[in-house]
């Protein structure tokens, strides 16, 4: 069997186990203080009236004697607080004030009120049978060392309290102050995740181990955005270098078109053509999606009624999709309001809609609506064509990610991607799922109301 163990996860959690061992230890601490404390008392008491009871019996244990001695000491200002009693074999009083309603145990013993002891509220008993037979008791009154006993409590409970105060309050500070550190950071890693290379961790300038820390992070994310700027610029730049020669090539090739009426080469020169404009297409969609990716956009952020942007779209397509033999339809569309870019956004619904256009037989139904959520607004397209089987969402998400299906239109594989990046710079998500059939996809986008 193996031995269970106990892996806190969270700095919650270790602090709270400190916290509670902490606790432990000195809610242990304080109770054997206060036992060796009480103890000590009580026998300082016992040894009192040990020696006390000794004097009273003396050598012989002589009746006469023990109750001269109890006389005397009963008028002596030192033992004012103690009380006597001496008994026969047949308990009958000998000597002594002390007047208890019930006989007391033999040895040492407590009692309070309930003992009913006349004069004496709370007391600590002695009680000896000596060798004639007679009872000696001997009561220390104990109001003293119980208010002593009681304010020793109090004081161990309240210093227990504070210190527990102050190691929580000291708990309770070290979270706050490395949860904030551990936050900060946090939104540091979700901006970079969402494309935004430039921000860095703060500094307080303390040079603090979180400071350091901060700053070698800082220093790793330096490094990366150098290198995906470099990986960035290169491929702009080449995007940039062979768009350049093949608008010529563009311009050439149609210029033949032109003029090639009745030859025989018409069809090829068409298809050269065609091919040059998708080629043309699929380098202005890298630039718009590496600038997308940049996070740059974000500057052009303003407030957009994304309601009126999807009925604006959703009229532009239906002659599209009717063409292509689709059924389009427009659900509900509320009135939402979010910060953005609007001409990304309405990309990002052409891309939707155009995606489910392609990618589906003739006679498929398509529906486009948007819900609005307690702090986001989600955008949904619908189709009940085929679908795509749930192991390749990710690949149709991927750039240039395609399905294999000969008989249909390859495409750019860039869609998908365009509306994914387009999401993320929106602080949003694209999901997609079974519309059962038919594919469903989902875009959620926060609203800041």
């Amino acid at each position: 069997m193996r031995s269970l163990t106990i892996r806190p996860r969270s700095l919650r959690a270790i602090l709270a186990i400190f916290v509670a061992l902490f606790l432990i230890a000195l809610i242990a601490v304080r109770a054997a203080n206060y036992t060796v404390a009480h103890n000590a008392l009580i026998w300082e008491v016992d040894r009192r009236l040990a020696s006390e009871a000794s004097a009273i019996a003396g050598a012989k244990d002589d009746v006469a004697a023990m109750t001269a001695r109890i006389i005397a000491a009963q008028g002596n200002h030192d033992t004012a607080d103690l009380f006597y009693l001496l008994t026969d074999k047949a308990g009958q009083r000998l000597a002594g004030t002390l007047r208890p309603h019930r006989p007391l145990p033999l040895g040492y013993s407590n009692f309070g009120e309930e003992a009913q002891v006349d004069g004496v509220a709370h007391g600590r008993a002695l009680v000896r049978r000596l060798t004639n037979g007679s009872t000696l008791v001997v009561v220390s009154d104990n109001d003293e060392v119980v208010a002593f006993d009681r304010l020793l409590a109090n004081t161990q409970l309240i210093g227990l309290g504070i210190t527990a105060l102050i190691v929580i309050g000291g708990a309770i500070g070290i979270a706050l102050a490395i949860g904030g550190r551990m936050r900060a950071m946090q939104r540091t890693v979700d901006a970079v995740i969402a494309g935004d290379l430039h921000s860095r961790i703060p500094l307080d300038g303390t040079h603090s181990e979180f400071d350091r820390q901060a700053e070698a992070f800082n220093r790793m994310l330096d490094r990366i955005d150098a290198l995906m700027a470099n990986i960035k610029h290169a491929a702009r730049d080449v995007t940039h270098e062979l768009k350049s020669p093949l608008a010529r090539l563009r311009g050439r090739i149609a210029a033949m078109a032109r003029h090639a009426e009745g030859n025989p080469l018409q069809s090829e020169i068409d298809d050269a053509l065609a091919q040059t404009d998708q080629l043309l297409d699929l380098f202005s969609s890298l630039l718009r999606l590496w600038e997308i990716e940049g996070g740059h956009r974000r500057e052009r952020f303003a407030p957009v009624d994304l309601g009126a942007l999807a009925e604006e779209v959703a009229e532009s397509l239906q002659v599209v999709a009717e063409d292509a033999g689709r059924g389009f339809a427009i659900g509900a569309i509320p009135a939402v309001t979010l910060r953005g870019d609007i001409n990304l956004l309405r990309q990002m619904l052409v891309n939707l809609v155009e995606n489910a256009i392609h990618h589906t037989p003739p006679g498929t139904r398509i529906d486009l609506m948007l819900e609005r959520r307690a702090r986001a607004v989600r955008v949904i397209v619908t189709d009940n064509g085929p679908g795509i089987p749930a192991d390749r969402y990710e690949t149709v998400i991927r750039r240039f990610g395609r399905l294999e299906a000969p008989d249909k239109p390859d495409g750019q594989g860039l869609g998908l991607t365009l509306v994914d990046a387009i999401a993320r710079l929106h602080h949003g998500t694209l999901i997609l799922g079974d519309a059962e059939p038919g594919l469903r996809a989902v875009v959620d986008l926060p609203i800041d109301d």
